[in-house]
């Protein structure tokens, strides 16, 4: 569709209108100008109880469809939205305003879902339900609960506020529509007057906020892209690590010693951006060769495992709850076939692994990709500088998780020589 005509009647109408208009925005090839940025701010602002950790530096891939035929036996469905990438992973998501909810329940336990398998989604499946504050939630659990006026603050505000400008007009125009629309069918209009006093306030302060803001923002992604050699020096001077690196090394390594084994390098990888990315040498390889590789191969055909925090998806966490996110993956940029051996090969040594997590602030998932997850204090109060604190925190997670902890890393090694063995055969 090249034009769509934005309008809303009745409340009952509603899901209609923003189920087609939602569809519309989250392809990033329709017409509108946004490219995937609507698609990628809608992914980024799920809420956390959806454990979303797919990949997301490429959404080529994703189809976006509505009104979705859903079938179990002789029973059928229609889903508001479904977006999925075939093999990887799907989300399925109900609208609601003020209709009973009905069928959250069915489309949980259904195994087909357009004319995919669910199954063949493996454990990436995922259930959305966006409703309004208020009303009842989902019956299934297996759907993730999303308000209206969470959706509106956390996607819509957020991707006004930093790209509408830049669009095109009718584009511009259809956004602020359904923000204006949104607030007055959830009865967010009703907070209207707090909210034009908070909008007084802002303009009062304006220069600022926005200078203290644009300040830290420069740093946060100054850090981004410096955390690694914070960590190693850190790292350095607190215990027996070696640091080295040569010219032709474009990210520090660190040497921990094994009283047992051959010491571990380890490459930290801080590239800017969202995912930073810490792993052992060996940890990467090359598809073809089976090469070990320090970084990303160049034609991205690689396969991989390793620690990483997310500067940007979980920035409110480290920013507002001063905590630190720290998790091991199988990444999702790898061949499907091999995330699945993985899978295997860490699923049978899981008792194993399990034991030695427990030893740790991490846990295990149960998440195909996102293995283990753990999280630490950013000690603030104990530092001059957030920063510096932030690379206290990573240091703990690096002592934890690795440094004290070499049987748990000979576990994650031998499993990923294993897969890779299997693969290549």
């Amino acid at each position: 569709m090249d034009v769509i005509e934005y309008g809303l009647g009745k409340q009952q109408r509603a899901e209609v209108y923003i189920n087609r208009l939602l569809c519309y925005f989250l392809d990033p090839d329709n017409p509108h100008g946004m490219g995937d940025d609507f698609l990628q701010t809608f992914l980024s602002g799920l809420p956390e109880t959806a454990h979303f950790d797919e990949d997301t530096y490429d959404l080529g891939s994703v189809r976006v469809n509505q009104q979705v035929l859903v079938e179990n036996g002789e029973d059928t469905g229609y889903a508001d939205l479904v977006l999925d990438i075939p093999e990887e992973w799907v989300l399925l998501i109900e609208l609601k305003f003020s209709a009973e909810e009905t069928g959250t329940k069915f489309y949980a336990e259904a195994p087909t879902i357009g004319d995919e398998q669910t199954d063949q989604y493996a454990s990436s499946q995922y259930y959305l339900y966006l409703y309004q504050h208020g009303e009842p939630e989902a019956s299934s659990r297996d759907f993730d609960n999303w308000t209206w006026q969470t959706f509106v603050a956390d996607v819509l505000d957020e991707l006004i506020r930093e790209h509408a400008p830049r669009y095109p007009q009718r584009t511009a125009v259809q956004l602020h529509d359904l923000r204006d629309d949104l607030a007055n069918i959830t009865n967010m209009s009703d907070e209207q007057t707090s909210d034009e006093e908070k909008v007084e306030l802002y303009l009062e302060h304006v220069d600022a906020i926005e200078d203290v803001s644009s300040t830290f923002d420069d740093a946060w992604e100054s850090y981004s892209e410096q955390w690694d050699e914070e960590l190693a020096t850190s790292l350095a001077e607190a215990t027996a690590i070696n640091v080295h690196r040569t010219d032709s090394d474009e990210y520090p390594q660190v040497t921990v010693p094994r009283a047992n084994a051959e010491d571990e390098d380890w490459i930290l990888r801080a590239n800017g951006g969202d995912w930073q990315h810490l792993h052992r040498h060996g940890w990467y390889r090359h598809e073809d060769t089976l090469e070990p590789l320090t970084t990303r191969a160049d034609d991205r055909n690689d396969l991989r495992i390793g620690f990483y925090h997310r500067m940007e998806k979980h920035r409110s966490d480290a920013v507002q709850d001063h905590q630190l996110q720290f998790n091991f993956r199988n990444m999702g940029s790898n061949p499907t076939a091999f995330k699945t051996i993985y899978e295997e090969q860490f699923n049978a040594r899981k008792a194993d692994i399990g034991r030695h997590v427990a030893d740790t602030a991490g846990t295990l998932t149960g998440n195909k990709l996102t293995m283990i997850t753990a999280t630490y204090d950013i000690p603030v109060a104990s530092y001059e500088n957030f920063f510096d604190a932030y690379t206290a925190a990573l240091h703990e997670a690096f002592v934890d998780l690795i440094v004290d902890n070499p049987d748990l890393i000979g576990l994650l090694s031998d499993t990923f020589e294993d897969a890779v063995e299997e693969y290549s055969s």
